[in-house]
């Protein structure tokens, strides 16, 4: 029986040819057809992302370990030319093709209606930071309502230091997704940071933080992303909670394994629970609802969906959550918010 490490092996090698094809033949501007012509036409180019987890029977999740294959359409197999045939296994490790909407970036909805199940979480919770969490709040936790001055809404990850040499390593910062707190590559240092965000009516008059550096995205699918992180310097008048809304104070970090029970709070959704179910996922990532083309490619993640009674595990605005384990506060990763009921996760560690 092949170890975990090989079948990840096994994964990138097929990710790589797999989702180059799908770069190059724009995957991410295609969507579920009802005509058949059209989905045999584009089985060549179906596959979005490829991942390690249990396999699937008749929606059942079985002990065996595959490489998953991750398509926008299933079809037949005795509908598809030979030429496009996914491999059933390689080296002896079984592919699991799994039918799902390929992953886009999630913007936030400007304030209002609530995202369904938001307000059960919130009375949950019995937390006012969770009732509050796309208001201003004074002082502010992680887990709410932030952005940079031209992005809609995210959340606050957490608190950190920097440990570049030449950065003061007292200057506390704030962390989240690149394309919360930089625009995606868009900003400079020293970009004004909003609590709210401008979604949730934060101006000016909201500054907590300006823009200190970020990991940068590499757009285009042909090179890989391991991050989507930017941090933003506190400014000298504002005051933290070192804790994330409902949960705490992070204790540590651990790394994301299949079938890890996790939680985070975002701004949009609170406090949901998930469960990891890809350990290793290569992904592409769609950057720009408004040109699938600006893509990036994403490798050596975690894919999570919801548990428990959480209706979503996140939505719209909740990118940048950090994602802990459940029970425990350690953090495992910087939650992606690109579906409703399944996301991505940066490894931590």
């Amino acid at each position: 029986m092949p170890t975990k490490e090989e079948v990840i092996q096994a994964k990138d090698v097929l990710s790589a040819r797999l989702l180059s094809a799908g770069v190059r033949s724009n995957v991410m501007a295609r969507r579920f057809t009802k005509s058949m012509r059209e989905a045999i036409a584009n089985v060549g180019s179906n596959v979005h992302a490829v991942g390690v987890g249990r396999k699937i029977v008749n929606g059942v999740r079985t002990d065996e370990l595959a490489i998953k294959i991750y398509v926008i359409q299933k079809l037949a197999e005795s509908a598809i030319p030979p030429r496009d045939l996914l491999p059933e296994t390689l080296d002896g490790i079984p592919c699991d093709v799994i039918e799902s909407p390929p992953a886009f970036i999630q913007p936030a909805r400007k304030k209002g209606k609530k995202a369904a199940g938001a307000g059960k979480v919130a009375a949950a919770a019995a937390a006012n930071c969770t009732a509050q969490r796309q208001s201003r709040q004074r002082p502010f936790p992680a887990g709410i309502s932030v952005a940079h001055r031209d992005v809609t809404a995210g959340t606050i990850g957490y608190f950190c230091r920097s440990t570049r040499p030449g950065d003061n390593p007292n200057d506390v910062c704030i962390l989240s997704n690149n394309h919360v707190l930089a625009d995606v590559n868009s900003g400079v240092e020293g970009d004004e940071i909003l609590q709210p965000g401008p979604a949730d009516g934060g101006t000016a008059n909201d500054l907590i933080a300006t823009l200190q550096r970020f990991g940068r995205i590499r757009l285009g699918g042909d090179a890989p992303n391991r991050v989507d992180a930017a941090i933003a310097r506190l400014s000298p008048n504002a005051v933290p909670d070192i804790s994330i809304c409902s949960i705490g104070a992070v204790t540590g970090t651990v790394r994301g394994v299949e079938d890890m029970n996790v939680r985070k709070h975002g701004r949009t959704t609170g406090l949901t629970d998930g469960v990891i179910t890809d350990e290793s996922i290569n992904s592409l990532v769609g950057m720009d609802h408004n040109d699938p083309s600006v893509v990036a490619l994403f490798q050596g993640i975690f894919r999570i969906e919801r548990a428990g009674a959480s209706p979503a595990i996140g939505l719209g605005g909740d990118s940048g959550s950090l994602v802990v384990e459940r029970p425990g506060r350690r953090a495992v990763g910087l939650y992606l918010q690109v579906r409703r009921m399944v996301s991505l996760v940066l490894h931590a560690t």
